[in-house]
């Protein structure tokens, strides 16, 4: 049984999207295809702009959405690049009532190289997104689309948490040359609390350092006397050295960035406590996962479900090939990895657990470098910055809930450090620990033990 489907490749850039559709697999490959079109390029891959140019005749977002009226097509198909720039063309196709599917960045470079379709070419990605769903490797015996190759739609809940997640990480990324300009400024003008760190430790109040600097009103008393009594003594005060107005600019900029901070983390902790959550707590909990990591974590695993087959459970998969041997050499902060001949064997693929760790972003690649392969860190690099900072602040430090797991994870750090080389000398001595080869091990420790629980609980 055929399926007849209209489909609609959209490339998504800064401020422009690209269009193919296609209604049939084309004939003859993806590649003769491309280069049969790749000229016809204005019509046949029409582009559309969110701020056109009218010297340049270019076409806008109204225009696009005339364009999906006239076509109708059954499915679009786009790939997630960046929350903010496809949101806008996503919000238009889901207005007129088309059904959108995404593909993952790693699926469609993988499927374009397969199909020898350029890089860095917007039609093409387009011809590949549209080509992708008519590919009779992505559909059912049916001729229906086969979901599993596309990415689980997220629920509105997980969609506004990522977006508060993203609004805290910018907000960090903004007070770096903020405080950094701000206390070069205090070195000469008030010393003393030059270096010193300034947190609110209620919600509502600012961290004094910053709202005695900006005379702001949400301060502590206790905190207000305390900066207060130690200006007094300062060397800069007494030597007629008064606080410059660009430092209480400075202080008043990090006053409201903390302010809405807490804002931004009251919401969070309030969406965390949902029903549906609840299971993803529990495995939080264990691990002593603080609020910033659990909740970005959250937005990358919920829902576990679709980790999984269509029979609920992980999806494993088995091949003969032949294993070649490996020697790997850690140089300049790299992996080497060289392959050499081995034997034919059957061999077992966990794809739920590789999917897991890749989200977390614990997966591994291989890229060519020279006559050898380097090993790369593969997934979501903020995830892998959140496990980061939770293995040195956590697991190295040993401030942890007590329980099984994070037992677990403190006798593996320890198992590290006491491992003993040739000449009776630790390999990864306490005070090297912190070095990206223990920190990358007990990563991946971290990583293996929570699919682990969560599979747990989840059964």
């Amino acid at each position: 049984m055929t399926i007849e489907l209209t489909i609609l490749g959209i490339d998504v850039s800064k401020s422009s999207v690209t269009c193919h559709i296609l209604t049939q697999y084309p004939k003859g490959g993806l590649q003769a295809y491309w280069n049969k079109t790749r000229n016809r390029a204005s019509t046949l891959y029409p582009a559309f702009y969110s701020n056109p140019d009218a010297k340049k005749k270019q076409k806008s977002a109204f225009d696009f959405a005339h364009y999906l009226a006239e076509i109708k097509p059954n499915y679009a198909i786009l790939e997630p690049t960046g929350n903010h720039y496809s949101r806008l063309w996503a919000s238009i196709v889901n207005k007129l009532e088309i059904k959108i599917l995404w593909v993952g960045h790693v699926e469609l470079r993988r499927y374009r190289g397969g199909k020898n379709l350029p890089n860095k070419s917007d039609p093409a990605d387009a011809l590949a997104m549209a080509a992708y769903g008519h590919d009779p490797d992505h559909q059912l015996e049916t001729g229906e689309l086969n979901l599993r190759y596309f990415l689980m739609h997220r629920p509105e809940p997980i969609d506004e948490l990522r977006d508060l997640c993203q609004q805290l990480e910018h907000l960090n990324r903004v007070q770096s040359p903020i405080v950094n300009y701000a206390r070069q400024l205090l070195a000469w003008q008030f010393p003393e609390v030059a270096h010193t760190k300034s947190k609110s430790t209620k919600s509502g109040v600012l961290p004094p350092l910053w709202g005695w600097l900006a005379n702001r009103l949400e301060i502590s008393p206790a905190g207000k006397t305390r900066i207060e009594n130690r200006y007094k003594i300062s060397i800069a005060r007494d030597y007629g050295i008064e606080i410059d107005p660009i430092l209480e600019l400075h202080a008043e900029w990090m006053c409201d960035i903390s302010l809405y901070e807490q804002r931004l983390e009251s919401r969070i902790a309030e969406m965390l406590s949902e029903p549906a959550f609840k299971p993803y707590m529990t495995v939080f909990n264990k691990f002593g996962f603080g609020l910033r990591v659990r909740s970005r974590l959250l937005t990358r695993i919920y829902p576990f479900e679709s980790f999984l087959g269509v029979n609920g459970r992980p999806v494993i998969e088995y091949e003969v090939r032949e294993v070649k041997r490996t020697e790997r050499e850690r140089k300049n902060g790299e992996t080497t990895v060289r392959r050499l001949a081995g034997d034919a064997k059957r061999i077992k693929r966990n794809r739920s657990r590789d999917t897991f760790k890749m989200r977390l972003g614990m997966g591994t690649v291989l890229e060519q470098s020279g006559d050898g392969l380097v090993e790369k860190a593969s997934g979501s690099s903020l995830c892998r910055i959140s496990l980061w900072q939770y293995v040195l602040t956590g697991v190295e430090t040993g401030r942890l809930p007590e329980n099984e797991v994070t037992r677990e994870l403190i006798n593996y750090r320890d198992s590290l450090k006491a491992n003993v080389g040739e000449q009776g000398r630790q390999v990864l001595r306490p005070q090297t620990f912190g070095q990206r080869l223990a920190l990358s091990s007990v990563l991946q420790k971290v990583s293996v033990t929570l699919n682990a629980v969560r599979w747990e609980i989840y059964v």
